[in-house]
């Protein structure tokens, strides 16, 4: 209840059920939508994973609340009570403070919820879970997330920059999230890397060789925006022969 309390102002109470459910299933993989791509901009990433989680809420909500025999449309449906719990807030204080304060209930929640998206984009861009001979993706390790072990903004963030930890070992407390070396690292602590993030082709001046270095030059092995896939491959194949 307290993380639907927490996102009950962006009205982003879906984030509950999506995070824990589909992103930690998926994380690192072409069928998730809060995994970047090598290759794709924070913009165009932005309204995919917006979107790509609503659906997939929604979807998970859904298939559990079958399988119980439950009814989808109903108080026990995880979306919708984080979603009552906005529209409450957003009520009271419509009643409070009148219509004038909406645009600012608008901003705010735009800004709070492309804050969160943006921390995704920066955690596992480019990365990428391959498949075994059963063509089952393989178990998330520490090498299938972005991390930082920056002590100062890790402390202000909770240890979120040890974001290979909380991935590889999810159940782990945040307070506890311990820094591998074998992970990749990102140049930046957060507040760095997100500035860079809204500014693609300095993004993609820091990052891309990164990840491609981060796959010893094997740009194949990596998780490619499908759009921009032949361009990088012949860039890559490129700088490989040179």
């Amino acid at each position: 209840w307290l993380a639907r309390v927490a996102l009950a102002q962006t009205g982003y109470g879906h984030f509950y059920v999506e995070h824990n459910r589909g992103h930690h299933n998926r994380v690192a993989t072409p069928e998730d939508p809060a995994s970047s791509r090598l290759g794709e901009s924070f913009w165009a990433f932005l309204p995919r994973s917006v979107w790509g989680g609503i659906r997939s809420g929604w979807e998970l909500e859904s298939k559990r609340l079958r399988h119980q025999g439950g009814r989808v449309w109903s108080i026990h449906n995880d979306v919708l009570n984080a979603w009552a719990m906005t529209v409450l807030l957003f009520g009271t204080l419509l009643c409070v403070f009148g219509i004038r304060v909406l645009p600012f209930l608008i901003i705010q929640a735009v800004f709070g919820f492309s804050l969160l998206e943006v921390v995704n984009y920066l955690e596992h861009y480019g990365l990428l879970r391959q498949k075994n001979e059963e063509g089952r993706y393989e178990r998330c390790q520490p090498r299938h997330s972005w991390n930082s072990n920056h002590v100062a903004s890790n402390l202000l963030l909770y240890q979120l920059e040890r974001h290979s930890d909380h991935h590889a070992h999810p159940t782990r407390r945040y307070q506890t999230l311990r820094h591998f070396e074998e992970s990749p690292q990102l140049p930046s602590g957060y507040g760095g890397m997100l500035g860079l993030a809204y500014f693609p082709p300095i993004w993609r001046r820091v990052m891309d060789h990164r990840v491609v270095e981060q796959y010893g030059g094997d740009v194949t092995l990596a998780n490619i925006q499908p759009s921009k896939r032949k361009k990088i491959l012949d860039k890559y194949a490129a700088a490989a022969e040179q």
